[in-house]
Protein backbone atom coordinates (compact mmCIF):
# COMPACT_ATOMS: atom_id res chain seq x y z
CA UNK A 1 0.00 0.00 0.00
CA UNK A 2 1.47 3.36 -1.07
CA UNK A 3 1.49 6.56 1.03
CA UNK A 4 -1.55 8.08 -0.74
CA UNK A 5 -3.63 4.96 -0.11
CA UNK A 6 -2.61 4.87 3.55
CA UNK A 7 -3.52 8.56 3.93
CA UNK A 8 -6.90 8.02 2.25
CA UNK A 9 -7.63 5.01 4.49
CA UNK A 10 -6.60 7.02 7.55
CA UNK A 11 -9.02 9.81 6.62
CA UNK A 12 -11.88 7.30 6.16
CA UNK A 13 -11.16 5.73 9.57
CA UNK A 14 -11.05 9.16 11.20
CA UNK A 15 -14.32 10.18 9.54
CA UNK A 16 -15.99 6.92 10.59
CA UNK A 17 -14.73 7.34 14.16
CA UNK A 18 -16.04 10.90 14.29
CA UNK A 19 -19.43 9.80 12.94
CA UNK A 20 -19.63 6.98 15.50
CA UNK A 21 -18.72 9.35 18.32
CA UNK A 22 -21.38 11.81 17.17
CA UNK A 23 -23.99 9.05 17.00
CA UNK A 24 -23.09 7.83 20.50
CA UNK A 25 -23.30 11.39 21.81
CA UNK A 26 -26.73 11.84 20.24
CA UNK A 27 -28.00 8.62 21.79
CA UNK A 28 -26.51 9.24 25.24
CA UNK A 29 -28.92 10.41 27.95
CA UNK A 30 -28.77 14.11 28.75
CA UNK A 31 -26.89 14.96 31.93
CA UNK A 32 -28.11 17.77 34.17
CA UNK A 33 -25.64 20.18 32.59
CA UNK A 34 -26.44 19.11 29.03
CA UNK A 35 -30.15 19.43 29.73
CA UNK A 36 -29.66 23.03 30.84
CA UNK A 37 -30.24 22.79 34.59
CA UNK A 38 -28.34 25.76 36.05
CA UNK A 39 -27.31 26.72 39.55
CA UNK A 40 -29.35 29.69 40.72
CA UNK A 41 -30.81 31.66 43.58
CA UNK A 42 -34.40 32.80 43.06
CA UNK A 43 -36.46 34.87 45.49
CA UNK A 44 -40.25 35.15 45.53
CA UNK A 45 -42.44 37.76 47.18
CA UNK A 46 -45.15 35.79 48.98
CA UNK A 47 -48.67 36.68 50.02
CA UNK A 48 -51.47 34.90 51.87
CA UNK A 49 -54.98 35.84 50.78
CA UNK A 50 -53.63 39.12 49.43
CA UNK A 51 -51.62 40.02 52.54
CA UNK A 52 -47.83 40.24 52.21
CA UNK A 53 -46.05 37.39 54.01
CA UNK A 54 -42.38 38.13 53.26
CA UNK A 55 -39.95 36.45 50.88
CA UNK A 56 -39.04 32.86 50.04
CA UNK A 57 -35.60 32.08 48.65
CA UNK A 58 -34.72 28.87 46.77
CA UNK A 59 -31.10 28.01 46.00
CA UNK A 60 -29.97 25.25 43.66
CA UNK A 61 -26.28 24.32 43.64
CA UNK A 62 -24.33 21.41 42.15
CA UNK A 63 -23.17 18.73 44.59
CA UNK A 64 -19.82 16.96 44.48
CA UNK A 65 -20.89 13.96 42.36
CA UNK A 66 -21.77 14.35 38.66
CA UNK A 67 -25.42 15.22 37.99
CA UNK A 68 -26.04 15.68 41.72
CA UNK A 69 -27.65 18.81 43.14
CA UNK A 70 -28.45 20.48 46.45
CA UNK A 71 -31.72 22.39 46.82
CA UNK A 72 -32.42 24.66 49.79
CA UNK A 73 -35.36 26.81 50.86
CA UNK A 74 -35.04 29.72 53.24
CA UNK A 75 -37.90 31.90 54.45
CA UNK A 76 -37.76 35.60 55.26
CA UNK A 77 -41.19 36.03 56.87
CA UNK A 78 -42.92 39.38 57.23
CA UNK A 79 -44.15 40.59 60.60
CA UNK A 80 -47.40 38.61 60.64
CA UNK A 81 -45.92 35.49 59.06
CA UNK A 82 -43.07 35.47 61.61
CA UNK A 83 -45.55 34.23 64.22
CA UNK A 84 -45.98 31.06 62.14
CA UNK A 85 -42.69 30.65 60.22
CA UNK A 86 -39.26 30.68 61.90
CA UNK A 87 -36.69 32.62 59.89
CA UNK A 88 -34.04 30.13 61.07
CA UNK A 89 -35.82 27.16 59.52
CA UNK A 90 -34.14 25.40 56.59
CA UNK A 91 -35.42 22.82 54.14
CA UNK A 92 -32.94 20.88 52.01
CA UNK A 93 -33.02 18.17 49.38
CA UNK A 94 -30.13 16.37 47.70
CA UNK A 95 -31.06 14.74 44.40
CA UNK A 96 -29.53 13.18 41.31
CA UNK A 97 -30.63 13.71 37.72
CA UNK A 98 -30.97 10.36 35.96
CA UNK A 99 -32.06 9.60 32.37
CA UNK A 100 -35.63 9.21 33.66
CA UNK A 101 -35.67 12.37 35.79
CA UNK A 102 -35.05 13.56 39.34
CA UNK A 103 -34.16 10.95 41.97
CA UNK A 104 -34.02 12.28 45.56
CA UNK A 105 -31.22 10.98 47.80
CA UNK A 106 -31.64 12.88 51.08
CA UNK A 107 -34.14 15.32 52.58
CA UNK A 108 -34.03 17.38 55.75
CA UNK A 109 -36.18 19.94 57.49
CA UNK A 110 -34.77 21.96 60.40
CA UNK A 111 -37.62 23.85 62.05
CA UNK A 112 -35.20 26.44 63.48
CA UNK A 113 -36.27 25.89 67.08
CA UNK A 114 -34.40 24.40 70.03
CA UNK A 115 -37.07 21.73 70.50
CA UNK A 116 -36.57 20.28 66.99
CA UNK A 117 -40.05 18.75 67.24
CA UNK A 118 -40.87 19.37 63.57
CA UNK A 119 -37.52 18.22 62.21
CA UNK A 120 -37.33 15.64 59.42
CA UNK A 121 -34.30 13.59 58.27
CA UNK A 122 -34.74 11.13 55.39
CA UNK A 123 -32.42 8.95 53.30
CA UNK A 124 -33.50 7.12 50.14
CA UNK A 125 -32.15 3.66 49.28
CA UNK A 126 -33.17 3.08 45.67
CA UNK A 127 -31.53 -0.34 45.53
CA UNK A 128 -33.96 -1.55 48.21
CA UNK A 129 -36.75 0.84 47.18
CA UNK A 130 -37.13 2.27 50.68
CA UNK A 131 -36.83 5.57 52.53
CA UNK A 132 -35.76 5.64 56.17
CA UNK A 133 -35.22 8.29 58.82
CA UNK A 134 -37.04 10.40 61.36
CA UNK A 135 -40.25 12.37 60.87
CA UNK A 136 -41.10 14.70 63.76
CA UNK A 137 -39.46 12.46 66.32
CA UNK A 138 -40.78 9.13 65.01
CA UNK A 139 -38.87 6.57 62.96
CA UNK A 140 -39.89 5.99 59.34
CA UNK A 141 -39.15 2.96 57.17
CA UNK A 142 -41.34 3.02 54.07
CA UNK A 143 -41.39 1.39 50.64
CA UNK A 144 -41.24 3.91 47.78
CA UNK A 145 -41.95 3.38 44.11
CA UNK A 146 -39.56 4.63 41.40
CA UNK A 147 -40.02 8.33 40.69
CA UNK A 148 -41.14 9.23 44.22
CA UNK A 149 -40.18 12.80 45.17
CA UNK A 150 -39.86 14.64 48.45
CA UNK A 151 -41.56 17.99 49.05
CA UNK A 152 -38.47 19.83 47.77
CA UNK A 153 -37.37 17.67 44.84
CA UNK A 154 -40.87 17.74 43.35
CA UNK A 155 -40.20 21.40 42.56
CA UNK A 156 -37.18 20.39 40.45
CA UNK A 157 -38.75 17.32 38.79
CA UNK A 158 -40.95 19.26 36.30
CA UNK A 159 -38.02 21.56 35.42
CA UNK A 160 -35.78 18.63 34.56
CA UNK A 161 -38.52 16.98 32.52
CA UNK A 162 -39.25 20.18 30.60
CA UNK A 163 -35.54 20.77 29.95
CA UNK A 164 -35.27 17.21 28.61
CA UNK A 165 -38.24 17.77 26.28
CA UNK A 166 -40.61 15.64 28.35
CA UNK A 167 -44.09 16.71 29.35
CA UNK A 168 -44.56 16.82 33.15
CA UNK A 169 -47.04 14.20 34.26
CA UNK A 170 -47.71 12.29 37.47
CA UNK A 171 -45.31 12.47 40.41
CA UNK A 172 -45.60 10.44 43.64
CA UNK A 173 -44.52 12.59 46.61
CA UNK A 174 -43.67 11.68 50.19
CA UNK A 175 -45.48 14.12 52.46
CA UNK A 176 -44.76 13.36 56.09
CA UNK A 177 -45.51 9.63 56.34
CA UNK A 178 -47.85 9.42 53.35
CA UNK A 179 -47.29 9.00 49.61
CA UNK A 180 -49.48 11.34 47.58
CA UNK A 181 -49.75 11.49 43.79
CA UNK A 182 -49.87 14.81 41.92
CA UNK A 183 -50.73 15.23 38.25
CA UNK A 184 -49.37 18.16 36.22
CA UNK A 185 -51.47 19.38 33.28
CA UNK A 186 -50.63 22.05 30.71
CA UNK A 187 -53.21 24.84 30.98
CA UNK A 188 -52.12 27.42 28.41
CA UNK A 189 -49.61 30.22 27.91
CA UNK A 190 -49.35 33.81 29.06
CA UNK A 191 -46.97 36.75 28.78
CA UNK A 192 -46.44 38.09 32.30
CA UNK A 193 -45.11 41.36 33.64
CA UNK A 194 -42.63 40.45 36.36
CA UNK A 195 -39.84 42.05 38.39
CA UNK A 196 -37.51 40.60 35.73
CA UNK A 197 -39.43 42.23 32.88
CA UNK A 198 -42.05 40.78 30.55
CA UNK A 199 -41.67 37.03 30.25
CA UNK A 200 -43.41 34.44 28.07
CA UNK A 201 -44.68 31.58 30.23
CA UNK A 202 -46.31 28.18 29.93
CA UNK A 203 -48.92 27.45 32.59
CA UNK A 204 -49.29 24.10 34.34
CA UNK A 205 -51.70 23.09 37.05
CA UNK A 206 -50.95 20.49 39.72
CA UNK A 207 -53.78 18.53 41.32
CA UNK A 208 -53.78 15.63 43.72
CA UNK A 209 -54.75 12.44 41.92
CA UNK A 210 -58.15 11.16 42.93
CA UNK A 211 -59.31 14.51 44.28
CA UNK A 212 -62.84 15.79 43.76
CA UNK A 213 -61.62 18.99 42.07
CA UNK A 214 -62.85 21.18 44.92
CA UNK A 215 -59.71 21.04 47.04
CA UNK A 216 -56.51 23.04 46.83
CA UNK A 217 -54.72 23.14 43.51
CA UNK A 218 -51.42 24.67 42.39
CA UNK A 219 -50.77 26.77 39.30
CA UNK A 220 -47.28 27.43 37.88
CA UNK A 221 -46.13 29.95 35.28
CA UNK A 222 -42.92 28.40 33.87
CA UNK A 223 -40.59 30.60 31.80
CA UNK A 224 -38.76 28.72 29.00
CA UNK A 225 -36.31 31.62 28.55
CA UNK A 226 -35.24 31.27 32.20
CA UNK A 227 -34.55 27.55 32.19
CA UNK A 228 -38.25 26.82 32.83
CA UNK A 229 -38.09 28.37 36.30
CA UNK A 230 -41.54 29.42 37.55
CA UNK A 231 -41.93 33.20 37.75
CA UNK A 232 -45.31 32.95 39.46
CA UNK A 233 -46.92 30.25 41.62
CA UNK A 234 -50.40 30.20 43.09
CA UNK A 235 -52.26 27.89 45.41
CA UNK A 236 -55.99 28.09 44.80
CA UNK A 237 -58.94 26.88 46.83
CA UNK A 238 -62.56 26.98 45.64
CA UNK A 239 -61.43 29.09 42.68
CA UNK A 240 -59.79 31.77 44.84
CA UNK A 241 -56.07 32.45 45.25
CA UNK A 242 -54.96 31.42 48.74
CA UNK A 243 -51.16 31.67 48.43
CA UNK A 244 -49.12 33.43 45.76
CA UNK A 245 -45.41 33.63 44.96
CA UNK A 246 -44.21 36.28 42.49
CA UNK A 247 -40.57 36.32 41.40
CA UNK A 248 -38.64 39.19 42.92
CA UNK A 249 -35.08 38.44 41.84
CA UNK A 250 -33.01 35.79 40.05
CA UNK A 251 -29.26 35.30 40.26
CA UNK A 252 -27.43 32.68 38.23
CA UNK A 253 -24.67 31.02 40.27
CA UNK A 254 -21.31 29.68 39.05
CA UNK A 255 -21.39 26.12 37.73
CA UNK A 256 -19.54 23.31 39.47
CA UNK A 257 -15.78 23.42 38.92
CA UNK A 258 -14.50 20.90 36.40
CA UNK A 259 -13.24 17.76 38.04
CA UNK A 260 -9.49 17.26 37.71
CA UNK A 261 -8.32 14.22 35.80
CA UNK A 262 -5.37 12.10 36.85
CA UNK A 263 -2.28 12.63 34.67
CA UNK A 264 -1.48 9.87 32.21
CA UNK A 265 1.79 8.09 32.42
Amino acid sequence: MNGASRASRGRRVAQASAALAAAMLALAPLSASAAGLRAHEITYRTSFKGIGAGDLQLTLKPDAAPDSWLYETRAFPGLLASFIINSESRERSAFTVTPSGVQPQRYSLDDGTTSKRENVELTYDWTRGRVTGLVRGSALDLAVEPGTQDVMSIRAAPLVDLLAGREPGEYPMLDGREIKHFVYTRAGAERLKTALGEVDTVIYTSDRKGGDGRGRTWRYWYAPSLGWLPVRIEQREDGKTRLSFAVRSLKWLPPAPAQATAPTR
